[in-house]
């Protein structure tokens, strides 16, 4: 326990450290613009070297102010660092900091944080313009949920549902067919509830990622979906998990082989990814056509590119359900 907590001591002082760092990096280069000096005057060396310290002291100071009344506000860490590199994607992973540049030729979202509304009671998000609420309400499921009571979940507000259908596991490979997937379909359209699926994909090969398309493909028969099938690309944090391996080219087109196979099928493709994954780990200028599934769970639009879902909480409350659920949010802007 005690190890346990110095361990968390040591990280947190670095991470300070790491802020305080940043902080000098900005006065250093801030530190011009707060020199005032008078045209037609002359002064020493000592004057200049003065005010020079004077405004570097003056810029410490106005850093250090902010990073704290920023972290007393609740903002975290990795929220600062976002304030202080607006031109970069920053992403915590691998144990440190990585700062990926904004591409700018990737078509951006045009999504206004003051139009986002929270209900201080639920939680729940609403994307209001004009006085007009512009976004659909929804969950993601699977057996982890158990058993659900779709009627419950449809008073509750719920609009649409991305439900699991197939996933493989992370370190054995099997491909597994999740066992409440039909239940949760026909429980859900039954009371008017928008469906879609997804699959949680560890493949490695094409062959596995055309496994999974078809299994689930074989799996709707006689099943008719209104929303997508998405493709679920996810890093699992173990490190033996067989995808570790995997290189951004083998991540996209796998990941463009099954949306290409679904699509083929009738259906609808998207595909789902968090930050990391967006920005390290797929090449999103190889994946421009397709639909596209955002998780990110702070109050804020960071994610620069376009997306049409954002999955905004991983443990949210819906009657009808026990524990936690997964809120999302279409933006139908």
């Amino acid at each position: 326990m005690k190890k346990a907590f110095r361990y968390f001591l040591i990280s947190i002082l670095s991470i300070m450290f790491t802020l305080v760092a940043v902080g000098i990096i900005y006065v250093v280069v801030d530190t011009k613009s707060r020199i005032n000096i008078d045209d037609g005057e002359t002064y020493s060396s000592e004057e200049v070297e003065a005010m020079v310290d004077e405004a570097k002291e003056e810029g410490r100071n106005s850093v250090l102010q902010s990073i704290k009344e920023s972290l007393e506000n609740g903002n975290t860490i990795i929220s600062v660092l976002k304030s202080f590199y607006p031109e970069y994607i920053v992403v915590a992973a691998n144990q440190k900091y990585n700062f990926v540049p904004i591409n700018e030729d990737l078509a951006k979202n045009s999504f206004d944080i003051d139009n986002l509304q929270v209900d201080e009671k639920t939680g729940r998000y609403n994307y209001v313009k004009d006085g007009s609420v512009v976004s659909k309400f929804g969950i993601d499921v699977s057996s982890h949920q158990g058993d659900i009571d779709w009627q419950a979940v449809k008073d509750d507000g719920v609009e649409f549902a991305f439900i699991r259908a197939v996933y493989r596991g992370y370190g054995t490979g099997k491909l597994v067919v999740d066992e409440k997937c039909l239940e949760n379909i026909e429980g859900a359209q039954a009371v008017g509830i928008d469906v879609g699926v997804y699959v949680f994909s560890q493949a490695i090969s094409n062959a596995e990622v055309l496994e999974e398309a078809g299994t689930v493909i074989d799996l709707l028969q006689g099943y008719e979906l209104q929303l997508p099938i998405v493709y679920d690309v996810e890093k699992v944090s173990d490190s033996d998990a067989r995808t570790n391996g995997l290189s951004v080219e083998d991540r996209t087109a796998l990941t463009k082989t099954f949306l290409n196979a679904v699509k083929d099928a009738g259906y609808q493709p998207m595909f789902y990814h968090n930050t990391e994954m967006g920005a390290m780990l797929l090449d999103l200028a190889k994946l421009t056509d397709y639909p596209k599934w955002f998780a990110g769970y702070n109050k804020e639009f960071y994610w620069p590119y376009e997306y049409q879902i954002w999955q905004y909480s991983e443990k949210g409350s819906v009657n009808g359900i026990q524990g936690n659920v997964d809120l999302d949010l279409w933006l139908t802007e």
